[in-house]
Parts: C-alpha cells; sequence; structure tokens
C-alpha cells in the first residue's frame, strides 16, 4: 500500500500540468478575491478598523477548502489510468489486494491534499502578510494544519466514492471541470454562501467540503468576530453569509462542525470498504 503511495506521489508531481490544473479553481478564486471579490464582499462594513485582514483569512480558508476538493480528485485521476490500462489487474497479480489497493490510492490521495494545502497556505500567508501586513497566531497555524488532515482524508474518501462510478478518462474529464467549477461556490469562496438562493445553501450543506472550509474559518476568524461584531446578533448574521459557521436549525459551533466533519468521514470510509468489499467478493466467485 505504502509502495503504491509512493508511486502515485511521484507520478503526480511529475506532471507539472496536472499539479497546475488541480490548483486552478484555488488559484482563480485567489484572483478573484484580488481583483473584484474584496471590495464587493465588505460592502457597507468596510470602514470597520481590521476588515481588511479579516476578509484576508476568510478567503485562505474558503481556497483551502477548494484545494483539498480538487486536489484529492485530482490525485484520485491515477486510479482512472490504471483501471483503463489494466495496471489495477498486474498489481493484482502480485497478490495486492483490492482493499490496499483502493487505500493506496486514497493515502496518495490524502497526502497530495496535504502537501498542496500547506503550499496554498504558505503563498497566501506571505502575500497577504506583505500587501495587508496579516499575520497569524502560531496556534491558529498549528490548529489549521492540524485540521489539513482530516479535511485530506475526508475528501480523498469523498473522491474515491466519485470514482466508483468513473471508468474512463473522457468521464473523468467531465466530472473533473464540473467539481473545479462548483467547488468555489460549495464553500462560498466564489460568492458567500449567505447570497446564494435556500436550495442551493441546502445543497452546499450536503458537501464535506463546506464543513471543511468551515472548521478552518472558524480556526482563523473566531477571535476577530468577537472583535469586529460585539453584537452576538450582528455577528450571527455575518458568520452565516459568509459560510464561517453552517446553520440547520442552528448555527454550527466548531465542535459541532468538527463532529460532523468526523461523521462524514466515518460514512464515507464505510462507503468505501462495503463497496470494495462487495467488488472483492464478485471477483473471488468469477474466478472459482
Amino acid at each position: 500500500m505504502f509502495i503504491l503511495c509512493y508511486r502515485n506521489l511521484l507520478l503526480y508531481f511529475r506532471n507539472k500540468s496536472g499539479v497546475f490544473f488541480s490548483l486552478l479553481a484555488a488559484i482563480i478564486s485567489f484572483i478573484l478575491y484580488i481583483a473584484f471579490l474584496k471590495d464587493t464582499i465588505a460592502g457597507n462594513w468596510g470602514r470597520i478598523p481590521g476588515h481588511t485582514v479579516f476578509l484576508d483569512l476568510w478567503l485562505i480558508g474558503g481556497t483551502l477548502g477548494i484545494t483539498a476538493i480538487t486536489t484529492t480528485l485530482s490525485a484520485l485521476s491515477q486510479k482512472v489510468e490504471d483501471h483503463e490500462k489494466d495496471t489495477e489487474n498486474d498489481f493484482i497479480l502480485t497478490g495486492t489486494s483490492r482493499f490496499k489497493l483502493t487505500f493506496g490510492y486514497v493515502l496518495s490521495a490524502a497526502v497530495i491534499s496535504y502537501i498542496m494545502q500547506i503550499v496554498v497556505f504558505v503563498v497566501m500567508y506571505v502575500y497577504f502578510h506583505f500587501v495587508d501586513d496579516l499575520s497569524i497566531a502560531l496556534s491558529k497555524i498549528v490548529m489549521l494544519v492540524s485540521l489539513m488532515v482530516l479535511g485530506s482524508v475526508v475528501n480523498a474518501l469523498v473522491s474515491t466514492v466519485i470514482m466508483i462510478f468513473v471508468h474512463n478518462r473522457n468521464t473523468l474529464n467531465a466530472i473533473a471541470s464540473l467539481v473545479g467549477t462548483v467547488s468555489g461556490f460549495l464553500v462560498g469562496a466564489y460568492i458567500p454562501i449567505g447570497i446564494l438562493p435556500e436550495f442551493a445553501q441546502f445543497l452546499v450543506k450536503l458537501t464535506p467540503g463546506s464543513y471543511v472550509a468551515s472548521l478552518y474559518r472558524q480556526t482563523l476568524l473566531n477571535d476577530d468576530m468577537v472583535d469586529l461584531f460585539p453584537k452576538v446578533a450582528q455577528r450571527n448574521e455575518f458568520s452565516e453569509e459568509l459560510g464561517i459557521q453552517l446553520k440547520w436549525d442552528h448555527l454550527l459551533n466548531f465542535n459541532q462542525s468538527l463532529m460532523t466533519t468526523i461523521g462524514l468521514f466515518v460514512l464515507f470510509l464505510i462507503i468505501v470498504l462495503v463497496v470494495e468489499y462487495r467488488i472483492s467478493n464478485k471477483m473471488n466467485k468469477l474466478d472459482y
């Protein structure tokens, strides 16, 4: 499993154009924010001291959420290529079980996602540090980096479930284009979640990536929310609108968002295990 993971890492990072396109949605989010969204989102509260740094942190959280989604899907494209070329069967003939094979892909996708999130975070942090004098407490950085592990694994499992229905390159390209397009909306990076229609907001809340982005944003912004919006009602309004906290019957706090994300991790892990178990049983029956 670890050898397969290492092999997938090498193949991913050797494909420079693939690495770039896996980050394209995150790059678009960054460019749109700098060019258009920053002043637009600030709106009427743009005069509040500290709003620039607040929005920078908001964008970093959302862009990391996009990166976690798109890079895992891009990394798992290797699974489709191996399936088309019958490389998967070659691995199985060497005695590698389907479980080890599948989780080799999952592990490599999670590692790639984690590395790319670190890279994106460093680039954005350095940029905003020099442009807007942004600084982030070390404790927040440690928490954020730790959450990236969870975000990477969850999105890797979600992408693995998606790949169950993908068997050729054409379908993969179509899905990759779709995910790359909608990922910025799903985490509320292109448009604040509160501005979306109610049905669209409902779809966002069904997406694991939105909870990951919410965790990132709460980690980076909870202290600033109290300083910028002393009134609880106003704070909750902006938190909901900007997707810092997701709302069902109430706004989910950090612990509730974390437990929801862990629950989604368990759910998608079970789905992957069940699917692989059924496929393994089916293949064993065919052998007999």
